[in-house]
């Protein structure tokens, strides 16, 4: 299975950030772009295992002694993708982001002490709109411009599997650990 941990994104955030999504379709030249029901903010990729009681188990050990706090969407992004002028573009995640680093740094630690690899690259929160996406630096400066009215109290974090049905990423969440 292939496995990632995430925090999923209330409805009216999914509508609000599909309204973004919309926008940058319309503006670039193209790209593989993100549905709303996959949008979530990745904390760890797990990639493929079939361990899912040691997943479970470090979720559990992350989420002792962390309490609720509040994320919301903040501005337009990418990551540059090789040379060719590809990005991988994103909504950054703005809020009580101290809270979520501790959050994200007990889940690299736990899932480390339970056998899966650690992520030791810096943590960007962000919601993922599309990747290969082509367009120029005034769709960037257009999309910057956008703002956003909703935010969410994050109270769980969710095991995903990723997998393909239909020509399509499907995520079925298959664990939610509380907090």
């Amino acid at each position: 299975m292939r496995l990632f941990i995430a925090i999923e994104l209330p409805k009216t955030m999914k509508k609000e950030l599909s309204a973004a999504l919309r926008e940058l379709k319309a503006r670039s030249s193209g790209g593989r772009f993100v549905p709303e029901e996959n949008m979530h903010i990745t904390l760890h990729f797990i990639g493929e295992s079939n361990d899912l009681v040691g997943a479970v188990k470090a979720m559990k050990e992350a989420c002792c002694g962390i309490r609720p706090f509040e994320l919301h969407p903040e501005k337009y992004g990418f990551f540059e993708k090789g040379d060719k002028g590809r990005k991988t573009s994103f909504i950054s995640v703005g809020g009580k982001l101290e809270e979520l680093s501790v959050l994200r740094e007990m889940l690299e630690s736990a899932l480390s002490d339970n056998g899966f690899s650690r992520d030791y690259h810096r943590f960007i929160p962000h919601i993922t709109l599309g990747r290969n996406v082509e367009h120029d630096e005034l769709v960037s400066m257009e999309l910057g411009e956008l703002s956003f009215k909703t935010g969410m109290t994050v109270s769980s974090i969710t095991l995903f599997e990723s997998r393909r049905e239909g020509g399509k990423m499907v995520y079925n969440p298959l664990h939610r650990e509380k907090f």
